[in-house]
C-alpha cells in the first residue's frame, strides 16, 4: 500500500463526514460500482423473488394488507442479510479503486476460489444468509398450515434478524477481512505436519479481534446508519410510486413495486450502505493503525 497515492485522502473522519464522503465516493465511482453492484445482486434477487413467489402468485398478485406487510417485511429482512454477500464483488472492486489498482475478472475469481471456505462459513451460514432463506422456504413451500407458520415464522425471522444485527453490529468488517486482506480461517498448522503457512500468519479470528476492539462505537455507527438507510429507503419508494403515477395514472403500490421498484431500492440502499461500511473500515484502520501520522 502506498498511503499516499489513494484515491480517498488518508484522514480521520467522523461519522457524520463518512457519511458524506460516501455521496462523493458515489458521485464519482457510481456508475461504474453500480454495473458491479446489480450484475452481483441478480442471483440473489431471483433467489428472493422464488421464496417469495408463491405469496405473491396466491393472491393472483392482488394482496390484502397482511400478506403485503410482510412480503414487504420479509424482502427486506432478506436483502439486509445477503447484502455482505451479495455487495462482496463491490468491496473488492471499491478497495482496488482507493490504491489505484486495476481490478480484472480474474483477481475476483482468486479472490472467492481462494477464501471459498470462510466465505460460505461464515458470510452464508453464521451471518444467517442460508438459515434465513431456510426457514423462509420451509414457511413458503413446505408447511401445510400458512396462517400459523407464517407467524411462527415471523418470530423466528425477527428473533435471526436481531441476532444478524448485533453481528454486524459488533463485527462489521468481515467482508474486508475475507475479501480485501485475505485473512485465512485457519493458519493450517497441525502438530507433527508441515506448516502450511507461516506462523506469522493472521487468522480471520484473530484479525477481527483486533479491529473490533471499540465494539460498542461500531454497534452506535450501524443503528445510526441503519436509520439514515431507512429514510433513503422512503425517498426510493416515494420517488418510484410517484413515477409511476405520473406515467400511468394508478397512485397505487401495485404489482410493479412488489417485483421490481421494491427489491430495486432495497438493493441500492444495499449498495450504499456497502461503500458506507468500507469507508467505516478504512476509518477504523486509519485511526487504529497511525494511517494519518504516517
Amino acid at each position: 500500500m502506498q498511503l499516499d497515492k489513494t484515491a480517498i485522502a488518508i484522514s480521520q473522519r467522523n461519522l457524520d463526514e463518512l457519511l458524506d464522503l460516501s455521496l462523493s465516493v458515489l458521485r464519482r465511482y457510481g456508475l461504474k460500482l453500480l454495473g458491479v453492484a446489480l450484475l452481483s445482486a441478480l442471483p440473489f434477487a431471483i433467489i428472493n423473488a422464488f421464496l417469495l413467489s408463491s405469496r405473491i402468485m396466491s393472491g393472483g398478485y392482488i394482496l390484502d394488507s397482511a400478506d403485503r406487510a410482510i412480503f414487504v417485511f420479509w424482502m427486506a429482512v432478506l436483502v439486509y442479510v445477503e447484502s455482505p454477500l451479495a455487495m462482496a464483488p463491490v468491496t473488492i472492486v471499491l478497495g482496488n479503486m482507493m490504491f489505484g489498482i486495476a481490478s480484472k475478472k480474474g483477481d475476483l475469481r482468486g479472490t472467492f476460489r481462494k477464501q471459498w471456505f470462510p466465505i460460505l462459513w461464515i458470510m452464508s451460514l453464521l451471518r444467517g444468509v442460508i438459515p434465513m432463506m431456510g426457514i423462509i422456504f420451509l414457511i413458503e413451500f413446505v408447511s401445510n398450515d400458512r396462517s400459523f407458520a407464517t407467524g411462527i415464522g415471523t418470530f423466528w425471522i425477527c428473533l435471526m434478524l436481531l441476532l444478524v444485527f448485533l453481528i454486524r453490529g459488533l463485527r462489521p468488517f468481515t467482508p474486508e477481512i475475507l475479501l480485501l486482506e485475505k485473512c485465512p480461517w485457519s493458519s493450517g498448522r497441525k502438530t507433527g505436519k508441515k506448516q502450511d503457512l507461516p506462523k506469522s500468519t493472521i487468522t480471520h479470528a484473530q484479525r477481527s479481534a483486533r479491529i473490533h476492539l471499540n465494539g460498542g462505537e461500531l454497534l452506535f455507527a450501524t443503528i445510526w446508519v441503519g436509520f439514515v438507510a431507512l429514510f433513503f429507503l422512503g425517498l426510493l419508494v416515494v420517488s418510484s410510486v410517484t413515477l409511476i403515477g405520473s406515467v400511468t395514472g394508478a397512485w397505487t403500490w401495485g404489482w410493479w413495486m412488489d417485483l421490481f421498484f421494491y427489491p430495486l431500492a432495497l438493493w441500492l440502499i444495499a449498495f450504499w450502505g456497502t461503500v458506507v461500511r468500507f469507508l467505516l473500515y478504512m476509518n477504523t484502520r486509519i485511526r487504529g493503525e497511525g494511517w494519518e501520522l504516517e
